[in-house]
């Protein structure tokens, strides 16, 4: 059996979207698996296809074919009250406390992701606030969201975790993003871009992950 990861906005969910469906189910000895930075929601109403794992929150939770919870990492709830009383002094006006398939705008002790409507003028300035001299967290910044994910949570360390439960023969990991980067690199995965960039595998669409395969399998 093979298989291949990949990120689902601007990766597999692009132009090409219909096409890339088409191109996993027509795959013969492969699993497939989505490791996105949306809940399983959020993901699910854009997702058509069914896959073997679904790695959500950026690592912070694994669900299987049954959407059954299999993996799940929380952020400290000291952390999460500090990130939440410093999200109030900031003046933000939209934020949610992430808990696998629940969004709440109030704290709670099983939070695994905390997302921060980005204003577009000082995210970098709000995230660093908000996680100043918190060593158990770390957090980006999306095209629509501040993340904050414990420090432990990552795409890599989530397919780590199905890897040591799971034999493959081959493996292929794709992503666009600053969170995919970790995934890419400990997996020797290609970077979807128009432009080539230096230290990746760079392919300009998920589709060409086609031709890629024909030549390795």
């Amino acid at each position: 059996m093979n298989l291949i990861i990949s990120d689902f906005d601007g990766t597999f969910y692009d132009n090409n979207y219909i096409k890339n469906i088409e191109f996993i189910e027509n795959l013969d000895n492969f699993d497939f698996i989505i490791a996105t930075g949306r809940n399983i929601d959020y993901l699910l109403k854009d997702l058509k296809i069914k896959c073997k794992y679904y790695i959500c929150n950026d690592g912070a939770y694994i669900m299987d074919e049954n959407k059954n919870v299999i993996y799940k990492n929380i952020i400290n709830p000291n952390t999460v009250n500090t990130i939440y009383s410093r999200l109030k002094n900031l003046g933000c006006k939209e934020y949610y406390f992430d808990q696998v398939n629940i969004l709440n705008d109030m704290p709670s002790n099983e939070v695994n992701k905390i997302l921060v409507k980005s204003n577009k003028i000082n995210d970098n300035e709000i995230l660093n606030t908000l996680l100043e001299n918190l060593d158990d967290v770390y957090g980006y910044i999306s095209n629509n969201w501040i993340n904050i994910i414990d420090s432990s949570s990552c795409k890599e360390s989530a397919i780590k975790y199905i890897l040591d439960n799971n034999k493959y023969e081959n493996i292929f990991v794709v992503g666009n993003d600053i969170n995919d980067i970790g995934m890419i690199k400990k997996y020797n995965g290609y970077f979807v871009s128009k432009e080539n960039i230096d230290g990746y595998n760079c392919i300009d669409s998920f589709i060409k992950l086609e031709n890629i395969i024909k030549g390795k399998i």
